[in-house]
């Protein structure tokens, strides 16, 4: 069967066992010729590709409710379901999500780009079909990384009191996007049980007509082995019944043992064991997770299609050297993850300082906290959070760190539009949520000798901070001595004689001064590196110059700088001066190219630069 040809899942029902298992190869090629032009998550789709063969082959979505916990591991399952011709289109504008998405196909009923949610939306879905009277099967598939989110933790309490009728496919590969390191870990991938169970079970169903007083027979029956066959550890702590582990890649054993599943009646857990990037060398003897998601690359030598210019570094890089360099003179300093240590460039710290390294897992409500618990001991704690994820722990953030008013500092890491990923991740929301916490710093640099000043004054004060940066890469220019800045302190650059004045952030000061010179248009742009608190002095000095002023601010305006702004200006004596306001709208903003996302959402230089030389012409 062409993979090209898959319209639906119910096609590969009608393949006999060996044409199954050409048909995983033959994914696994596609996968990978398609992932080098596009990029996206390789290694965690090639290492599900038997387990999504055997889930589709044994259920019929989309009657039957296939859950991907975080949803990045669905690229099989799209394939699947009839959405091949279309790869070539993924994580572009209008094109393919990495992710299931409800709009794109029924066969996606839940989408998630955050880990642990899996569990929940099934038991949801499940009481809906029950209370409903309807029809179907709801599988979830999480992975042993996404298992140490504390919210799977409270949905498998859940779904072992009230016993709905679900499937939960535990995806074993030791990894989640860096290898785990979560206690319980070791625990889980212990687990063991026999085969009798599933075969006796089987066995003496096949057997049996399903009279109901049978069919209570062999529910004692299957109670019985459960207990004394069965060792599920923490499943069976829940009051889940347990069926594995088995071979991930092996098709007939998992058509069995899911077929075997399928027949329960009440929650159960089916453990897999899988390898992650299997088939694909690099991908398959990856420890670090640089292969988890990916940009395009070459499938022959296995080498990464880089854009970066030479002198550039990763912004996560520059943050990350800069903490090595204090952390070798300060010895309170300390760096949490949760579990993003090669995405935020952490591994070299790691390796540096083994014991003041903390890797807490898929868990970023306990980082924070635990953070708070550092800086309440005496420690400098640094937590390396990408600004996506940082939603999740706004209540710790909040609750337990700001309000005890601890010492801690946070790399915001991939803030602002991130592109591909889509409105799951798109890290624009961070200024305006953190905004309404008290007593807390909120910074982003415009370049590498700024970033690594922000993080100095940051641990030369006693507040929280929150120092914010983006995706992508800055010229490094590795400082010799790090320099206090004043909190809330703005800076500005005339470009030629100012005839107007834009109020920016981040890169974005660069560029705007850049192109100022280009156009010859005669600029002053402020550097609003602080958005709490903001530069009072300076605000003052802005709107008292008498020239249009304009915000530009690449992430959501609502409750973002020109917020900020207002709300400085409203507790000042007189009328709120008038600014135009250039930035994100109140809406999630989808996937696609950064650069394809700011012009549509009007945010592009381009867009600046129309408006300023528009206002110019007025005036003239």
């Amino acid at each position: 069967m062409r993979i090209l040809d898959i319209k639906n899942p119910g096609q590969i029902r009608q393949l006999s066992m060996p044409q199954l298992e050409t048909l995983a190869g033959d994914i696994r090629s596609f996968l990978i010729q398609s992932l080098s032009r596009t990029g996206g998550h390789l290694s965690s789709n090639l290492g599900i590709v038997e387990l999504t063969l055997a889930l589709h082959y044994v259920f019929e979505s989309p009657r039957d409710k296939l859950i991907f916990d975080v949803g990045h591991q669905s690229y099989v399952h799209k394939i699947l379901t009839g959405r091949a011709p279309e790869f070539g289109t993924l994580r572009q504008r209008h094109g393919l999500s990495g992710f299931q998405k409800r709009e794109e196909s029924e066969h996606d009923p839940w989408e998630a780009g955050h880990s642990s949610t899996s569990l929940s939306a099934a038991l949801g879905m499940a009481v809906a079909r029950d209370l409903q009277k309807q029809e179907g099967e709801v599988i979830a598939v999480i992975g042993d990384g996404a298992l140490t989110g504390g919210m799977a933790m409270e949905a498998l309490n859940n779904i072992g009191a009230r016993k709905e009728k679900l499937i939960i496919v535990y995806n074993d590969n030791d990894m989640s996007i860096s290898p785990n390191h979560a206690g319980f870990k070791n625990h889980l991938t212990s687990l063991r049980s026999s085969r009798t169970y599933r075969t006796v079970k089987r066995d003496v169903k096949a057997g049996l007509e399903p009279s109901p007083v049978l069919l209570n027979s062999l529910s004692t029956i299957r109670d019985v082995l459960r207990d004394n066959l069965v060792d599920g550890g923490l499943f069976h702590e829940f009051g889940l019944d347990y069926l594995g582990p088995v071979d991930g890649h092996n098709l007939p054993e998992l058509i069995r043992t899911l077929e075997t599943a399928r027949e329960h009646k009440g929650p159960v857990v089916v453990h897999v064991r899988t390898r992650k990037g299997l088939g694909f060398a690099p991908a398959q003897q990856d420890k670090t997770g640089q292969w988890h998601g990916v940009p395009p690359f070459d499938p022959v030598t296995g080498k990464f299609r880089s854009s970066s210019c030479p002198g550039e570094e990763s912004w996560s890089m520059i943050i990350a050297d800069t903490l090595s360099r204090l952390a070798r003179s300060d010895h309170r300093i300390t760096a949490i993850t949760p579990a993003m240590a090669n995405g935020s460039k952490l591994l070299q710290f790691a390796a540096r300082f083994p014991d003041r390294f903390f890797d807490c897992g898929i868990a970023e409500e306990h980082a924070v906290t635990a953070a708070g618990g550092m800086a309440a001991g005496g420690l400098r704690p640094f937590v390396s959070i990408y600004s996506s994820f940082l939603q999740r722990a706004y209540d710790q953030v909040l609750h337990d760190v700001a309000r005890q008013h601890l010492p801690v500092v946070f790399g915001v890491d991939r803030a602002g539009l991130v592109g591909e990923d889509g409105d799951t991740h798109q890290g624009i929301y961070d200024i305006a949520f953190l905004r309404t916490i008290p007593d807390i710093v909120i910074c982003q640099p415009k370049d590498s000798p700024e970033a690594q000043d922000l993080l100095y004054s940051a641990f030369c004060n006693e507040d929280p901070c929150f120092i914010r940066y983006p995706r992508g890469s800055a010229l490094h220019q590795r400082k010799e001595k790090l320099e206090k800045i004043e909190t809330g302190t703005w800076t500005s650059f005339d470009e030629g004689k100012p005839e107007q004045i834009v109020i920016t952030y981040g890169p974005e000061v660069d560029r705007v001064r850049e192109k100022a010179r280009i156009n010859g248009m005669g600029l002053r742009v402020v550097n609003a590196r602080f958005f709490k608190p903001v530069d009072r002095t300076m605000l003052r000095e802005i709107f008292a110059a008498g020239l249009p002023v304009t915000v530009f601010e690449t992430d959501v305006s609502q409750g973002g700088l020109s917020s900020a702004i207002r709300d400085e200006l409203a507790g000042q004596d007189g009328p709120v001066p008038a600014f135009h306001v250039i930035g994100l709208p109140d809406a999630f903003i989808p996937h696609g190219s950064v650069r394809t996302l700011r012009r549509e959402e009007g945010i592009s230089l381009e867009d600046l630069f129309d408006w300023l030389e528009s206002r110019r012409s007025a005036q003239s």
